[in-house]
């Protein structure tokens, strides 16, 4: 439609949270619909920083679409949970409050659990983790991909479009003496937990005593002692300052984390052309690799980085990366029985605990 000076305006879809009040609909705004021959605006919405992948990821898949759909899908990025923090987004995806985030699998969880099996530890190729992780979340190439993800669009009314990757995990520790090698000695320490339960048992399969505090909360904690240690990828160490009140990274590379694109599905299926879907489902895989090329052009400079500051490294080949694996794959294999089939299917191996 056009307004009265002849200009192209854009139409919105508003959505209701299951639930809402019909006086909240007008502070619930929307997708446009460009199927009625408006321009499609979709907000994207990240809790990280510009400058890293998780929150660089929405503008990159917005340069992309602009140019293929030649502006008739435009997308609003926002960053540092300018539109909500990570489970308020996701339950504003999956009500259509918010069109697409950018997100860990495993929270999409909360949701519906059997996302997490993307976020499964040890489970991809440690010598090819990234290329490993974009064939086996393929939502148009892996079957097993398409049968969890078609499931948490009929469940929760998310859709993925696919992965880019946020990076590795690892511990960091505050140590005193000789820093841990393997499960046991992981266990004098008490390290904060990520409150998701893949990444809470995650961590308890490396050995460690786990407290669940929240993020912001975790420079202190580590500062006042009452915690030894966390783990995250580099960038977040870095980024957050959380490497100032520890004095060692233990490279367990536990997990490589996929960051899901997610969005409303009512909205993909409903406001958006076949080919436009296409688009979308393109723009994730055209930047994978530059996700990955980000990662790891990154990577020497983060440890550089760390080692200027006084921290001791440890890299896997000073560590029992077999006690590692094994005892962190059994804790999953106990801890969700109801998840292990499709984690041996992803795996390609059978996930095995030794």
């Amino acid at each position: 439609m056009v307004d009265g000076d002849n200009q192209p305006t854009t139409t919105r879809r508003t959505y209701l949270k299951a639930g809402a009040a019909v006086g909240s609909f007008a502070g619930l705004s929307g997708c446009v619909s460009s199927l009625t021959g408006g321009t499609t605006t979709l907000r994207v919405n990240s809790p990280a920083a510009e400058g890293s992948v998780h929150g660089d990821a929405g503008a990159w898949i917005k340069e992309y679409v602009e140019a293929e759909t030649d502006g008739d899908i435009e997308i609003e990025v926002y960053r540092n949970s300018e539109l909500g923090g990570q489970i308020e987004s996701i339950e504003n995806v999956s009500s259509g409050s918010l069109e697409m985030y950018v997100i860990p699998y495993a929270l999409t969880g909360t949701q519906y659990q059997p996302a997490q099996v993307f976020d499964a530890p040890y489970l991809y190729d440690p010598e090819n983790p990234y290329e490993d992780i974009y064939e086996k979340t393929d939502p148009q190439d892996s079957e097993i991909a398409q049968n969890v993800i078609e499931n948490l669009a009929s469940e929760t009314n998310i859709r993925s479009l696919g992965a880019v990757v946020q990076g590795t995990r690892r511990c960091t520790l505050n140590v005193e003496g000789e820093p841990p090698t393997n499960p046991e000695e992981l266990g004098e320490y008490r390290m904060r937990a990520v409150p998701i339960g893949m990444y809470e048992q995650a961590l308890v399969g490396l050995g460690a005593e786990t407290t669940n505090i929240d993020f912001s909360e975790v420079p202190q904690a580590l500062a006042s002692g009452s915690i030894q240690g966390q783990e995250n990828p580099y960038n977040i160490i870095r980024s957050s300052g959380i490497w100032e009140n520890q004095s060692h990274i233990i490279e367990t590379d536990h997990m490589h984390v996929p960051l899901a694109i997610i969005i409303n599905e009512g909205i993909f299926q409903d406001d958006l052309t076949d080919n436009q879907q296409q688009i979308m489902y393109d723009a994730v895989r055209e930047n994978q690799s530059r996700a990955t090329e980000t990662l790891q052009s990154n990577l020497e400079d983060h440890r550089s980085f760390m080692r200027e500051n006084g921290l001791t490294i440890v890299p896997p080949e000073d560590l029992d990366m077999d006690a590692f694996r094994s005892a962190t794959r059994q804790r999953i294999r106990d801890q969700f029985p109801d998840l292990i089939d499709t984690i041996e299917q992803l795996h390609g191996n059978g996930y095995p605990a030794e």
